[in-house]
C-alpha cells in the first residue's frame, strides 16, 4: 500500500509529460459517436458515450494543466513544433463537440453554450499562437516532413465553432452570423491546407509509416465542413433569419461540393491503411492513440450526411448514413478496448512514431 501511491503520482507525471497534444482527438471521436447514437435512436449508448466523453475530457485538461505547470519547457515546445502543434487544434474540437453532446443529448443548453465561449476563446489562442509562432520559426521542416493530415484539424476546430454556433444560434440570433463566417474561414483554410497536402501525397515519398490516423482527417474535415453548412441551411430557414436568404444557393452548392469531395476520400483511405498493413509494417491490432483521428470521421461523416438529408431535398443521403453509423460504433468500440487495455496494462508511454516526437524527448 505504501508503494502504491508514489507509483501512481509517477504514472501520472510521466503520462503528462509525454502527453500527445492531439489525444483530445479522443473527445471528438466519442463526442460525435455520442451524436450519431442518438439521432438514430440508440439512447442508452449515447448517454454511456457521453460520460465516457466527459470523464475523457476531465482527465485529459487535468493532464494538460498538470504539464503546462511541471512541463512547461515541453508544453511550450510542442506549441512550437510543426508536427505535434496542430494537434492541439483537437481541444478546440473536442470541446466544441463536448458541448454539442450536451445540447443534443442532454439538452443542457447552458453548459453548452459556455463551452462555446470557452472553445471560441481557446480557438482564438491556438489558432493565433501557433499559426504565428511556425510562421516565424527559423528553423522550419521541409514539405515532406512538415505537412500531414494532422494539419486538417486547424479546419476541423474552426468548423467545430461554427456547428455549436448553427446549434445555439434559436436561442442567440447574433451567432448564426458567427458560425456563418467560421464556415467561410474553415472552408477557405481548407483549400489551401489541401493544395499542399495533395502535393506531398503526389510528388513526394510515401512510406507505410507516414500512413497514420490523422491523414483521415482529408475525409473528416470536409465532414464537420458539410454539417456546419447544413445546419446553416436548416437553422437559416426562419424569419429571424430573412436576411441570410439571398446565400441559400451559395451555401447549398459549397455544402454539397465538399461532401462529394470527402465521399471521394474514402476509399482512398481504406486502400492506403490495406496496402500499409500487407506490408507488415504494423499490427492491425494494437492500440495507436493517432486512430482516435480516424475514428472522429467516420462518426462526423455519419452526423453530416443525416442533416444533409434533412437540410436538402435529397433523401438518399440518409441511406449512406444508414449503413455508415454502424462502421463509426464498431471504430469507436476497437479503439476504446484498446484505451481500456493500455491503462489497465500500466503503459504510460504510446506507441509513437519518432517523427512526432519533439527535440525535447
Amino acid at each position: 500500500m505504501t508503494e502504491f501511491m508514489p507509483r501512481l503520482l509517477g504514472r501520472w507525471d510521466s503520462t503528462a509529460k509525454d502527453l500527445l497534444p492531439a489525444y483530445f482527438a479522443m473527445v471528438m471521436a466519442t463526442g460525435i459517436v455520442a451524436i450519431a447514437a442518438h439521432i438514430y435512436g440508440m439512447n442508452y449508448f449515447a448517454q454511456f458515450l457521453f460520460y465516457v466523453d466527459l470523464i475523457g475530457y476531465a482527465v485529459l485538461w487535468a493532464l494538460s494543466l498538470y504539464r503546462m505547470a511541471v512541463h512547461g519547457k515541453r508544453y511550450l515546445a510542442d506549441l512550437m513544433d510543426h508536427a505535434r502543434g496542430p494537434g492541439f487544434f483537437t481541444v478546440i474540437a473536442g470541446n466544441n463537440t463536448l458541448g454539442s453532446v450536451f445540447l443534443l443529448v442532454e439538452k443542457n443548453y447552458t453548459i453548452a453554450f459556455g463551452l462555446w465561449i470557452f472553445g471560441f476563446i481557446l480557438w482564438v489562442f491556438y489558432q493565433y499562437f501557433i499559426f504565428s509562432a511556425l510562421s516565424l520559426d527559423k528553423n522550419k521542416p521541409t514539405l515532406e516532413k512538415g505537412i500531414n493530415g494532422a494539419w486538417l484539424v486547424a479546419i476541423v476546430s474552426t468548423q467545430s465553432v461554427a456547428v455549436l454556433a448553427a446549434q445555439l444560434s434559436p436561442l442567440h440570433h447574433w451567432m448564426y452570423l458567427v458560425a456563418l463566417v467560421m464556415y467561410m474561414i474553415g472552408w477557405m483554410t481548407y483549400i489551401l491546407v489541401m493544395s499542399l497536402i495533395n502535393y506531398r501525397l503526389l510528388f513526394m515519398k510515401l512510406d507505410a509509416s507516414d500512413i497514420t490516423g490523422p491523414y483521415w482527417i482529408n475525409m473528416g474535415a470536409t465532414a464537420i465542413t458539410t454539417l456546419a453548412g447544413a445546419l446553416l441551411l436548416i437553422e437559416g430557414q426562419g424569419p429571424d433569419f430573412a436576411e441570410f436568404t439571398v446565400i441559400r444557393p451559395f451555401l447549398l452548392g459549397a455544402t454539397l461540393m465538399i461532401w462529394a469531395y470527402g465521399s471521394w476520400w474514402i476509399p482512398w483511405l481504406f486502400i492506403v491503411g490495406i496496402w500499409k498493413y500487407t506490408r507488415g509494417h504494423d499490427r492491425i491490432l494494437r492500440y495507436d492513440p493517432f486512430f482516435w483521428s480516424g475514428v472522429f470521421p467516420m462518426g462526423m461523416y455519419t452526423v453530416s450526411t443525416y442533416m444533409m438529408a434533412k437540410a436538402t431535398t435529397f433523401t438518399q443521403f440518409k441511406v449512406i448514413s444508414d449503413y455508415f453509423v454502424y462502421i463509426a460504433i464498431v471504430a469507436w468500440v476497437y479503439e476504446f478496448i484498446g484505451l481500456v487495455v493500455r491503462i489497465f496494462t500500466g503503459r504510460s508511454r504510446d506507441n509513437v512514431p519518432m517523427k512526432y516526437k519533439t527535440t525535447m524527448e
